[in-house]
């Protein structure tokens, strides 16, 4: 059940307020999110209170509350503008203009002018402003929909408001009918209102009523705030607790996508290491037959005493010598076994891996590597406060950054990269951190330079010399540094893991 905040609801809440807060100060106004503003508040009536008001579209409400909210360090605008007008302002009333979801807050400032707080709780159109004499709007706190207001603007009242007939909600509806009519109507305008929550049929508290239950059941409680406040408390809180589930189980099946697209990498290496045997082949065949080669050829056919006397067409790098051919085929021979015994100690952990988030394991965070050995010729020291931080460019339009040592990879990541840049490290073992510009747009990034990024990443790391190196990348904004923890260190819990050969700069 959706909670019936309709105008009776918000009839109690005016009543409460009205007797413990006019005549009374507003001792200190927070905004600790971006649709809820806090006002803390004392009275001869009341003593101390807070006061809540929200206006997120799925929870728009205003009552005491008991819950402490974190606030940032920097208030937000809004909030600069409330506290400017409304700290130390008195209460002077409390009104509903209409019968249906809209409040005011009348208030006098420390200078003597006359303010009004206005509480618009209509679902997605719901709102807060401040307005000054005449409703001049001084402040508002969601901007953008059908009425968009500025600071100076005339208020002008929310579409389609009811200004004669009460807005009830389908359960008040149901509820009056249990009731002479116009009886609810009366008790409002008298101030005779029983708050009592609604509980559903398994027990749980699903709503909050202003007077007695007729059509489900329902328990008193000692006061319209203390049923919102402990309804809502309860309900946000199941509400995180369903979204972090969520979250992990999405994250749960990405690190399986993950696994298995590794899995298909390397069976790639294993098809390219059964062919170490003819990559060796074909360098031996170009030694034998070197004055065949001819300067700039693609290709030579040549006698080959592998298979019975037979010819074979061997590729060539035209800006290669013949020499330097051979070599090539030797070296891709020797990388394509390497990375056989990698992929071998690879697969093993994947399965593993698999194995653990089939069984519903959440993936674990992954500790980055914290010391980079330094590189001679890093560029940008003064561009970055003397960091050793290498930049290149890479196809003619993308930059990396790329971090010479545990301090530089700190400020690459505390102070260079921006949210949604990409962020690259070896998996596992120490290297340098890599930061490639997305111009925040990472999906705009070609697989093509993701690699080559890599590439020059695994370049320098442990495994700078090994055939096939797995390297994590995600956006910056999922890594972040533990507190306390060594220069050079960072954790992320949302990754995906390429295999790439090692790549230097000039290659």
């Amino acid at each position: 059940m959706t909670i019936p905040f309709d105008f009776f609801v918000l009839a109690a809440v005016a009543a409460e307020l009205r007797a413990a807060l006019v005549g009374g100060r507003i001792q200190k106004v927070q905004q600790p999110s971006a649709n809820e503003i806090i006002l803390s508040t004392f009275s001869k009536a009341a003593g101390g209170r807070r006061l809540l008001l929200s206006v997120d579209p799925h929870a728009a409400r205003v009552h005491f509350t008991q819950v402490k909210r974190d606030n940032p360090t920097q208030p937000p605008g809004f909030c600069q503008i409330a506290r400017k007008y409304l700290e130390g302002a008195w209460i002077e009333a409390v009104e509903l203009p209409f019968p249906d979801r809209v409040l005011h807050l009348v208030c006098r400032t420390v200078e003597g002018e006359r303010v009004t707080l206005i509480c618009e709780l209509m679902g997605r159109n719901s709102n807060l402003i401040l307005t000054s004499g005449a409703g001049v709007v001084r402040g508002v706190l969601r901007h953008g929909g059908e009425r968009e207001m500025h600071h100076g603007a005339a208020y002008k009242s929310p579409p389609g408001i009811s200004t004669d007939v009460p807005f009830l909600s389908k359960f008040a509806e149901t509820e009056a009918a249990f009731h002479p009519e116009g009886e609810l109507l009366q008790r409002t305008a008298l101030g005779q209102f029983a708050p009592h929550s609604i509980q559903g049929d398994d027990g749980h508290t699903t709503g909050v009523w202003a007077f007695e239950t007729k059509s489900v059941v329902g328990f008193p409680r000692e006061s319209i705030s203390v049923a919102l406040d402990t309804f809502w408390a309860t309900k946000l809180t199941e509400k995180a607790e369903d979204s972090a589930e969520a979250a992990a189980e999405r994250a749960r099946q990405q690190a399986l996508a993950r696994v298995e697209k590794q899995f298909a990498e390397l069976e790639k290496t294993f098809q390219e290491a059964a062919r170490a045997d003819q990559h060796e082949e074909c360098g031996n065949l170009l030694l034998a037959h070197l004055a065949q080669v001819s300067k700039g050829a693609e290709s030579v056919e040549v006698m080959d005493f592998y298979n019975d006397g037979q010819t074979r067409i061997i590729a060539l790098d035209p800006k290669k010598s013949p020499h330097e051919n051979a070599e090539a085929w030797f070296d891709r021979a020797r990388k394509a076994r390497d990375a056989a015994e990698y992929a071998a100690r690879r697969k093993a952990e994947l399965e593993a891996e698999r194995e653990a988030l089939q069984m519903g394991l959440p993936p674990s965070p992954r500790p980055a590597g914290e010391k980079a050995p330094p590189t001679s010729g890093a560029q940008g020291g003064k561009k970055f406060d003397g960091h050793k931080i290498r930049t290149l460019t890479l196809d003619g339009e993308w930059t990396l950054y790329i971090g010479e040592n545990a301090t530089s990879n700190d400020y690459l990541l505390t102070k260079v990269a921006a949210p949604k840049d990409l962020w690259f490290h070896i998996r596992g073992v120490a290297g340098a951190h890599g930061v490639l510009r997305t111009n925040a747009h990472p999906e705009r990034v070609p697989d093509s330079v993701i690699r080559k990024a890599a590439g020059l990443v695994a370049a320098r790391s442990g495994e700078k010399h090994a055939g096939m190196v797995p390297v994590d990348y995600t956006e910056r904004r999922y890594v972040r540094k533990p507190r306390g923890a060594k220069p050079g260190q960072a954790i992320y819990t949302i990754a995906k893991t390429i295999d790439v050969e090692p790549l230097s700069s000039s290659g």
